[in-house]
């Protein structure tokens, strides 16, 4: 996820990402956005072993993979919406871990809610499966139900929201244990093409524009050892590339290598991890772990030598840094525990713009959750959250401008963890790339009412809307841009303060609008 609470030249800056060909969307979902790069560029302030601001307890396991902060009710403070194996949805206030409202399902919950406005009305949405076999939508102010779609199996899968066909309306696309992909209409439910695998999906679909073509793709992984590509309009399989066993691992989507093509990274239950080219699925490099690979990678520069690696971990109790360009290991760390099973994610948590990855392991003993220096693979600190420690996620969930840890166990807890000193105002990272974009010709600024941008060459681009909550107004362009000036006039109706985020190849980039 991305957010810029910190301005300047204009009350704009621009943040460098690798989504090259990302698709507009709103952000709280499984790793932060449609691409799964589980990279938070906001800041925190927890130099030393993290207190706890909060903990919220349920009747059973807690989110299995990723949750999400969003303000999902519109009263301008964030909110924590995740699931539990007690069969229910909560969501809870940002900084009181307080219980807003509950949504119970009949089934246990191992899906991560996915949050974006998906009809006209000023609230957002949160969609999320349930092992009762069906997909829901509720709304995010009340937690009433909005629909539900039947699947023909457990839903492990966490959906992804993006305009997958074009249509200028958001879609939901998610796995099912019944062997199939569904592509879902955003409004209704409605199914709108289905794809069948031959086992379980139990990955969860990262979405983009992965061959060039202006259009995004879904790429999963099955039961079928294999990961696979789909076309976004229809669901036809572009391409497929085969493992030697079932892949749980959700892939990653960047450009890893920095040669302006799209890669996927992913792991596997045949201990490897692997980069596939985006355009044909081809192999581009393997690594062998020493266990299965159910975790999800995260993708960024984490030792800030200008190339990117990627983080993931292993059931043979190691967390791995890899070359983006070739696959080679940079460091591991070895933990504890008897193995790291769950998603890995990456910030700056304490301010020193450089990032840190975060590792939820099971130990005997108290489990634990590790926060790794990326330059190195050591352990700046480790904190003791009860047994089987899940995936951790980072977010400013009470509005300080700081990030906060959030990770929730399978003895029924969430954990909020943050610094002891509660600082304010951490700001963003790569705050220096703006005069590098002024340096090269590119421009995007607000004018009168609406949006000028001026590419110095050509261009893909997705132009996002966001109201000062953080939900999702109005997709500006999503395709193909000329070199030259280009003017945009956003369908605001209300009045207030909006922001305009803009990715290129080059990063993202964003825009205070008043309107």
């Amino acid at each position: 996820m991305f957010r810029n609470d910190k301005n300047r030249e204009g009350d704009e800056m621009i943040v460098e990402l690798m989504l090259v060909g990302a698709v507009s969307g709103n952000w709280p979902m499984w790793g932060g956005e449609p691409t799964h790069q589980s990279l938070q560029l906001m800041k925190g302030a927890i130099t030393t072993t993290p207190v706890v601001k909060w903990s919220f307890i349920t009747g059973n396991y807690v989110e299995w993979q990723f949750s999400a902060i969003a303000d999902c009710d519109g009263d301008m403070q964030a909110e924590v919406i995740f699931g539990s194996c007690d069969y229910k949805l909560y969501c809870v206030d940002g900084s009181t871990g307080l219980q807003q409202w509950a949504f119970t399902t009949g089934n246990r919950i191992y899906s991560s809610p996915a949050i974006a406005n998906l009809d006209a009305d000023p609230q957002a949405e949160v969609v999320f499966g349930s092992n009762d076999y069906k997909v829901y939508c509720l709304d995010g102010s009340s937690g009433a139900q909005q629909w539900a779609f039947t699947t023909g199996n457990y839903v492990y899968s966490s959906p992804a929201i993006a305009d997958v066909d074009g249509d200028g309306q958001p879609e939901v696309v998610v796995g099912s244990d019944d062997s199939k992909v569904y592509c879902l209409n955003g409004l209704t439910g409605a199914q709108e093409w289905v794809a069948t695998r031959t086992r379980y999906v139990y990955s969860s679909p990262a979405i983009a524009d992965v061959d060039g073509d202006g259009q995004p793709e879904v790429v999963v992984g099955g039961g079928d050892s294999t990961v696979f590509c789909l076309n976004g309009s229809t669901g036809a399989q572009e391409w497929s590339f085969l493992t030697g066993s079932n892949i749980l691992s959700s892939p990653g989507i960047a450009d890893v290598d920095g040669d302006g093509q799209i890669e996927v990274v992913f792991g596997s239950n045949d201990y490897n991890v692997y980069s596939l080219d985006g355009s044909t699925g081809a192999q581009e490099w393997v690594f062998a772990t020493g266990d299965i690979v159910t975790s999800s990678p995260a993708i960024g520069d984490l030792d800030g030598d200008g190339q990117i690696e990627i983080a993931i971990g292993s059931y043979d109790m190691r967390v791995y840094s890899l070359n983006g360009s070739t696959g080679a290991q940079e460091w591991s760390y070895l933990t504890s525990g008897v193995w790291l099973h769950n998603p890995l994610s990456i910030a700056d948590v304490d301010g020193d713009d450089k990032l840190e990855v975060f590792a939820p392991n099971v130990e005997m003993g108290p489990d634990t959750l590790y926060c790794l220096n990326t330059e190195n693979g050591t352990a700046l600190w480790k904190k003791a959250v009860g047994w089987d420690v899940h995936a951790a996620f980072t977010g400013d969930i009470d509005g300080d401008g700081c990030i906060e840890v959030l990770n929730g166990t399978a003895d029924g807890y969430l954990y909020a963890l943050e610094d002891p000193g509660n600082e304010q105002g951490c700001g963003d990272l790569y705050t220096d790339t703006w005069e590098k974009a002024v340096a090269g010709g590119f421009e995007f600024r607000a004018k009168s009412q609406g949006l000028c941008l001026f590419l110095p060459e050509q261009a893909q681009v997705s132009l996002s809307l966001y109201d000062a909550s953080g939900r999702l107004v109005q997709n500006l362009y999503d395709g193909l841009l000329p070199a030259g000036g280009h003017s945009f006039i956003p369908s605001t109706g209300a009045r207030g303060v909006y922001l305009a985020v803009l990715v290129y190849p080059e990063g993202v980039q964003t825009v205070k609008l008043v309107r």
